[in-house]
């Protein structure tokens, strides 16, 4: 009795297009939902970072109000700025100059938040450091308003 068998070990089969394709879409599918799941965590991320950021400034502006310094109180702050200045009429480009400017001993100046975050200071601070009220913000289109006060020595985000 012999039967003829055929030899399937020698027959190699390989994905159908329809399984390729099919792969490939749920593939880009994911990819998808992770990339609109993370970009919300990296603004998150760069908010956080404005704030931890613009907090270090706080300490300068009590130290330069306790020194009899004055910050800047009529424009928005630029990162080539001293924080703390010698008299309350100087401007921001006053005090931007090669240190003759700035309260002695104070070399801080304000932060490059927009790099790396995106945020801008905005214009007009409100209040004046002498008298303990100054408050100054920072904003990023799409994303919340971060706002420092002296007063009560925090930054935070509305």
């Amino acid at each position: 009795m012999n039967i003829n068998k055929k030899n399937h070990s020698s027959v190699k089969r390989g994905f159908t297009l329809m399984e390729l394709l099919t792969v490939i879409a749920i593939i880009g599918i994911l990819a998808g939902v992770v990339m609109v799941s993370t970009q919300g965590s990296v603004n998150k991320s760069k908010t956080a970072s404005a704030i931890t950021t613009l907090s270090s400034v706080l300490p300068e502006l009590v130290t330069c109000a306790d020194d009899g310094g004055y910050g800047i109180d009529t424009v928005a702050p630029a990162a080539t700025a001293f924080v703390c200045c010698k008299n309350p009429a100087i401007n921001i480009a006053a005090c931007d100059t090669l240190g003759t400017d700035n309260l002695t001993g104070h070399t801080v100046k304000w932060p490059d938040i927009n790099t790396k975050t995106g945020y801008t200071y905005q214009a007009d601070p409100a209040g004046t450091l002498a008298a303990g009220d100054y408050v100054f913000k920072a904003t990023k289109t799409d994303s919340p308003t971060i706002t420092c006060s002296y007063a009560t020595n925090e930054c935070t985000n509305d």
